[in-house]
């Protein structure tokens, strides 16, 4: 038998109920691995007073309801105390603890309360109920009170297992820093990880592996994470178990192997699925290519280099067929040739490294311009110079310097550090952040990366592809195969513009040197679609005329990206606030509720007083949406057609009036904001920022001072003189201050009123 503990909870009615759980046990046989359905019954207060007892009376409904005031009239007038319990051992403080009463809490403790006595059914204690609603920041007074995080309840659960059990990974986060062994066991021999994996949440059990949780651990049964995830049947947390290095074939007690489970459990489909992702065959071997290039495929620098010069190749193929073909034949034919020569890499892809798996993950679009870039660059030097040099002089110059600087400003934005927060040094300094911002009321998923382990600054993202928070975050750009950041948003808005200005030269050097070029015999001109002019035209050179139609094609998304960056620089204004400003106006759940959902697969505690809740529903409908995401919509992320349509659309219904934008607390007003971003002496225009002893990795303009958007907290204001400058380190409370600068803690969205000045 394999027995599984049921979730605790409690009635959240208007009556007090008291916390009670059950365990479940279901067969593990030869056809079936189960577990038990959470069962909740409620039962009455079990204490002395009845139900309907004026509420000054009840010190149970007064703890719950968050009546501070009567429980302390209560104490005095001794007609209860802080250590009651009822017939069950429920405390005033178990009450208190899972309605996320923080004031009620801090006040019982304060008069005496028992922060480890255990009550209900379950044998609980104040902060595994508080933990089970994931009222972490209740759950953090109590350990800072002096909760044992170690006690077990009467099943023999920890906090950190029943932590694990609702799936946030904030609430995780908290408890694996106060000293709890990550691989402790219930009495049934499951690890924190089981749980995880049995109850799918990805981020956890992600989590929990980088804290060093043992991947091969077992239970009494003889079941790992592999077993557990299976049973579940959700791909990430197997696809993550497999990554970490479990045993692929381990047995159970039973002689199970993981592939046994699947079949049992319905779940083979996504069991071969993450198999192939981590480059393993449906038997769970691993993956081999002949002539021994397996070894040369996982090399992920040897990939890196593949994907980027593979497009070198495929547009040289392209170009050729369609310009030495009719146009009849060559189209279908480039077609057939892109799309077999696309496979290709397509399937290389699922041999390679395991970030690689999906082609828009490599280096390839960036590839695809730098093949572009390469091939315009051999035909004007050898075709369109010599020809067009004499009568156009100033245009080829022209051109040539907008070429050497878009050459030298995509390799930059490619190469260059965006701008990554630095991580802490050791899992003390981590605590130290976790609770500080504990005190500042701000641990959740705008102030805390759960990946990075960090504080994130104002204006920062994690990027799940670069696998780093990065300050004033932009955008991650595959066509850069780089996030764009604080430290090289300048050179990528250079990029797109020495580009725009670069293709526009182009095309009108490429229609002089055609017009120089002699025109074809008529006995060697055969048109079969086009009229005899043009076609007189196309023939004179068709390699270097298709050529620049691909060339031009890029304008359309070179234009929209920079229309979007000019607009967002006179704000002072990233894509991504621009984007998730403009989600927040959908009648939709806003931005920050689905990461936080998709994050944490759970609730989330808001604040203080509990003020809103985050149910994994949303986590639910963030993953349909990604479903539902088809090929147009992903490329017209990649375009850039999405920011466009927002910034136009937000933009034109803030000047019609249909819409009033929320303040933006960065913004200085549309002069400051284009000042602080080309005249920033932090960014030189040429060569990257310097690191070292008194420079950050993340300065910037902001208002005309000095800012480390690495370490910003809180948004200076407004500044009462020159030369100040936001200092390392500094924060909430930091008191330090320069050339007259004050500071002022304010949220992403400021107020209600439009202070950009646009």
């Amino acid at each position: 038998m394999v027995s599984t503990p049921r979730a605790t909870s409690a009635d959240a009615a208007h009556t007090p109920s008291t916390l009670s759980s059950t365990t479940g046990k279901a067969a593990a046989n030869s056809s079936e691995i189960g577990l038990g359905d959470v069962e909740l019954s409620n039962v009455q207060n079990g204490s002395a007073n009845p139900p309907n007892n004026p509420l000054e009376y009840d010190i149970m409904q007064c703890a719950r309801l968050g009546e501070t005031g009567l429980i302390q009239k209560m104490l005095e007038t001794g007609r209860s105390h802080a250590q009651y319990k009822d017939a069950e051992g429920i405390t005033p403080l178990h009450w208190a603890a899972i309605n996320n009463q923080y004031a009620t809490c801090e006040f019982l403790i304060k008069a005496g309360a028992d922060v480890n006595a255990k009550g209900g059914e379950s044998g609980a204690t104040p902060a595994m109920w508080a933990a089970q609603r994931c009222h972490y920041y209740v759950v953090s007074l109590l350990l800072r009170s002096g909760t044992d995080p170690l006690l077990v309840d009467g099943q023999g659960y920890n906090i950190l297992h029943l932590a694990t059990i609702d799936g946030n990974a904030f609430l995780l986060v908290l408890l694996l820093h106060q000293e709890i062994p990550v691989d402790t066991t219930d009495p049934q021999g499951h690890t924190s990880l089981m749980w995880a994996a049995y109850k799918g949440f990805p981020a956890c059990v992600d989590l929990l592996l980088r804290w060093g949780a043992n991947v091969n651990a077992t239970d009494e049964k003889g079941l790992n994470p592999l077993h557990w995830a299976l049973v579940k049947g959700s791909q990430p947390c197997i696809q993550k178990v497999i990554e970490y290095g479990v045993d692929r074939f381990a047995q159970t007690l039973e002689s199970k192997t993981p592939a046994t489970v699947a079949d049992e459990m319905r779940s083979t489909r996504m069991w071969h699925r993450a198999l192939s992702e981590c480059g393993y065959d449906e038997d769970g071997n691993p993956k081999t290519l002949p002539l021994g290039l397996t070894s040369l495929v996982k090399d992920r620098r040897v990939m890196a280099k593949f994907f980027f010069l593979w497009p070198f190749l495929s547009l040289w193929v392209a170009i050729s067929i369609l310009s030495g073909m009719p146009i009849y034949a060559g189209l279908p034919i480039t077609v057939v040739v892109s799309f077999v020569l696309q496979k290709f890499v397509v399937y290389l892809a699922q041999w390679g490294p395991s970030e690689y798996r999906h082609i828009h993950h490599t280096p390839f679009l960036a590839g695809v311009f730098a093949g572009t870039l390469f091939w315009v660059g051999i035909r004007w030097v050898f075709s369109i110079v010599p020809i067009t040099f004499t009568s156009h002089p100033v245009f080829n110059i022209v051109f040539a310097t907008s070429y050497g600087l878009t050459t030298y400003y995509f390799f930059t934005s490619l190469l260059e550090d965006p701008g990554y927060v630095p991580k802490l040094p050791s899992r003390n300094s981590q605590k130290k952040a976790i609770e500080e911002l504990f005190s500042l009321w701000k641990f959740d998923e705008d102030n805390f990366c759960v990946h990075c382990m960090i504080r994130k600054p104002l204006r920062s993202k994690h990027c799940r592809r670069c696998g780093r928070c990065v300050a004033k975050y932009d955008h991650h750009c595959p066509w850069i195969n780089n996030c764009v950041g604080t430290n090289n948003l300048r050179h990528f808005v250079l990029y797109l513009l020495s580009m725009e200005i670069g293709v526009i030269i182009f095309i009108r050097l490429v229609l002089f040197y055609i017009d120089l070029l002699p025109t074809p015999a008529s006995n060697n001109i055969q048109c079969n679609i086009l009229p005899p002019n043009l076609c007189s035209l196309l023939l004179r050179d068709p390699w270097t005329i298709t050529l620049s139609l691909w060339t031009s094609l890029q304008l359309i998304w070179i234009t929209m990206l920079l229309v979007v960056q000019f607009v967002q620089i006179s704000r002072n204004q990233t894509t991504y606030e621009n984007m998730k400003r403009h989600i927040q106006y959908q009648p939709q759940p806003p931005i920050g509720g689905v990461v936080t959902a998709g994050l944490v697969s759970g609730s989330t505690s808001l604040g203080p007083e509990g003020a809103g809740m985050l149910g994994s529903s949303n986590a639910s409908a963030s993953a349909a949406q990604r479903k539902k995401e088809g090929f147009l919509s992903q490329w017209t992320k990649l375009l850039g057609l999405d920011a466009f349509v927002a910034t136009a659309s937000d933009t034109s219904a803030t000047a019609n009036g249909r819409r009033r934008r929320r303040g933006n607390p960065y913004s200085r007003g549309v002069v400051t904001n284009c000042s602080d971003f080309w005249c920033d002496s932090t960014a030189p225009y040429f060569g990257t920022r310097k690191s070292g002893a008194g420079m950050a990795v993340g300065e910037g303009m902001l208002g005309g001072q000095v800012v480390d958007y690495a370490r910003l907290y809180d948004v200076p204001i407004r500044t009462t003189g020159r030369g100040g400058r936001w200092w390392r380190g500094g924060g909430p409370g930091s008191g330090r201050r320069d050339g007259g600068m004050r500071y002022e803690a304010v949220g992403d969205g400021g107020g209600e009123e439009d202070r950009e000045g646009v």
